[in-house]
């Protein structure tokens, strides 16, 4: 249970970074790219734990490294992704409401 709460604190701290370093963050919201790394984490943490890599003693310590790896990537992708073209819908926006 230990992995589950510090693997779900480091994909929300790697999502807040992500967002921090983003210099289109403005165009979405707050918790959008912490929200996604917590649930590609959350998913692969139940998937592992279903898998039995957390009580093999091997390989435990993928329960607690992987997750957070795997929401940082998530965020990542989804900045990379929905950045661009919300800025591009927004400035199109602005432009049709600046032209009343």
């Amino acid at each position: 249970m230990i992995s589950l709460i510090v693997a779900a604190l480091a994909a929300l701290a790697a999502g807040f970074i992500v967002r921090g370093a983003d210099r289109r963050r403005t165009r979405y919201g707050l918790f959008l790219l912490p929200g996604l790394s917590l649930a590609a984490a959350m998913i692969l943490w139940v998937g592992l734990q279903l898998g039995g890599v957390g009580s093999d003693p091997d390989l435990f310590w993928l329960a607690w490294v992987l997750p957070p790896v795997a929401g940082a990537a998530a965020a990542v992708i989804a900045a990379v992704v929905t950045g661009p073209g919300r800025e591009a819908r927004d400035a199109a926006e602005l432009e049709r409401v600046l032209r009343f």
